[in-house]
């Protein structure tokens, strides 16, 4: 996956928090807050790269760029756990920082930067909220290839995978461990 896809699905797996932050330094910015620097500069960053962000992974979604390859669907199981489990690790635990006040903010910055930097070295997938509302699901897939090997892989498909089963279809790599399916992604 390449560095800036990764970063776009990092930073939309935080929706959650984005929006509650522009919330917050609205309200803020409404009622009167000490720090209107900080909400402005803070309001104006969160949508510039949600926007980006967002635009970028739609393209990356629609386009027939990149490295395919046929797989039959032997085995496939939705997985639900994933975007529960990703808001309760990673997601929560940030509504420790005041996005009001500027060196919370730093603070933040710092943390997230460090967990988006680990995420991408390491070509962690990101499950988002976005995918969800794009009407994504994830699916814990075992695949054969061409050849009859097997492979474990996640794959993301706005079909029903499990009631695919024996089908061929062209996955999409977005990285060694994910596919995205080419059929319906428009």
């Amino acid at each position: 996956m390449s560095v800036i896809l990764s970063f776009c699905m990092y930073y939309l797996s935080f929706t959650p928090l984005w929006i509650t932050v522009l919330f917050i330094d609205t309200k803020s910015l409404l009622v009167g807050g000490d720090n209107k620097g900080t909400e402005i500069i803070s309001i104006v960053c969160i949508l510039i790269f949600f926007i980006a962000a967002i635009i970028y992974l739609l393209c990356y979604f629609k386009s027939n760029s990149g490295f395919f390859e046929e797989y039959e669907i032997v085995n496939a199981h939705e997985s639900k756990m994933i975007t529960a489990e990703f808001l309760l690790s990673y997601i929560l635990p940030l509504f420790a920082f005041d996005f009001c006040i500027w060196d919370q903010v730093v603070e933040f910055l710092i943390f997230f930067s460090i967990l988006g930097f680990l995420c991408i070295r390491h070509n962690y997938f990101s499950v988002n909220i976005i995918l969800e509302i794009m009407k994504y699901k994830i699916y814990d897939c075992v695949l054969k290839n061409k050849d009859g090997a097997s492979t474990e892989k996640i794959v993301i498909s706005k079909s029903t995978l499990n009631l695919k089963k024996g089908h061929r279809m062209m996955l999409k790599f977005m990285n060694n461990d994910v596919l995205l399916d080419s059929e319906n992604n428009n």
